[in-house]
């Protein structure tokens, strides 16, 4: 237990918000409201099912707005990044280069998330790690949750779980999933093959759509236990449900095969990502989601800076629920967007 919190909880534990999961959108949600209201902070609790350094499968690219928003909360991530100045999109032949001084750094997930985490428990936050959200019911004007390992009665639950959140499962009327079958590996660095990692480059390829993808695949330097090595991977968002669903395994054997990648499919990993529709409810009463579990950007996948970003509006959205004694969170969507 890394942080000597929640070794011993207390049952029926009172708080005012409930965080659940503490990735980047969770412990941005805390580290929001910290400092936009520390009194309420100071009454919120952040659970996660894992042990914290964990595990996450992710290429780990920090960009757009990411430095921003840290800079933003006084955050100073000194931990091991390979910069990025060039990404190039490619289409059958063609090639389109984006390049600007290090637009964004790749970075190891277990690092990241465990620099923020150690930040916002730096400034306060109760965090319970080895705790997972089970159920929760309306009670009055509060919420009866229940925990692997407790009970808490809260008036909000931030559910930040991930792109398969139990909390979205448990507390959300299903809609049509908006999950994105992906695959990606890491393998060393040959340099006949990844030109991307002499020349500090994402390559995002859109080739495959010929082949009914919806998506791309993309190759980019990575970090694995601090090591330089390279990141392989294919996603299909499937935008438009009616076509034909794409051989995923097929394509991404070509993609390995063409870069002399020879790794049996037991070696794979793969996790879906979900992306965001403005037709998919993000938030009820009492209830809003962040993060993964809520959707990322649709087009890129990106979402790392989106799960930053995702913090300070429902920071915002709860801090304005409190001073109005209004949980309905009817206009978090309308923020969002």
């Amino acid at each position: 237990m890394l942080f000597g919190k929640g070794d011993i909880v207390e049952q029926n534990d009172e708080f005012d918000v409930l965080i659940v999961g503490a990735g980047p959108a969770g412990a941005s949600t805390w580290l929001h409201l910290q400092k936009y209201a520390p009194a309420l902070a100071d009454r919120t609790v952040l659970i996660d099912k894992a042990v914290f350094p964990r595990h996450k499968l992710c290429a780990g690219g920090v960009g757009a707005w990411s430095d921003a928003v840290l800079n933003h909360l006084s955050i100073d991530l000194s931990i091991p990044s390979l910069f990025i100045s060039n990404v190039e999109f490619r289409y059958r032949f063609k090639q389109w280069v984006y390049r600007s001084p290090n637009p964004f750094r790749m970075v190891q997930r277990a690092d990241f998330d465990m620099a923020l985490v150690e930040s916002a428990v730096n400034r306060g936050m109760v965090f319970h790690e080895n705790e997972y959200f089970v159920d929760a019911l309306c009670e009055k004007k509060r919420l009866v949750v229940s925990t692997s390992r407790s009970q808490y009665f809260v008036r909000a639950i931030v559910g930040a779980d991930g792109a398969l959140s139990m909390v979205r499962r448990s507390m959300m009327r299903p809609y049509r999933s908006c999950l994105a079958p992906t695959i990606q590996i890491s393998a060393p660095v040959d340099p006949l093959y990844d030109a991307e990692f002499g020349q500090q480059k994402l390559g995002i390829d859109f080739s495959p759509v010929d082949q009914g993808l919806q998506g791309y695949a993309w190759h980019c330097p990575c970090l694995e236990k601090k090591t330089p090595r390279m990141n392989h991977g294919i996603g299909n968002f499937r935008f438009y449900r009616g076509k034909p669903r794409a051989d995923l395994k097929s394509i991404f054997r070509r993609e390995l095969h063409d870069r002399n990648i020879d790794m049996a499919p037991d070696a794979w990993s793969s996790h879906p990502i979900r992306w965001f529709s403005h037709d998919v409810p993000i938030a009820r009463p009492n209830v809003i989601l962040v993060g993964d579990a809520a959707g990322i950007e649709p087009a890129f996948g990106g979402g790392i800076h989106l799960a930053l970003s995702y913090g300070e509006i429902a920071a915002k959205a709860l801090i304005q629920a409190f001073q109005k004694d209004d949980f309905s969170f009817r206009h978090y969507n309308d923020s969002l967007m």
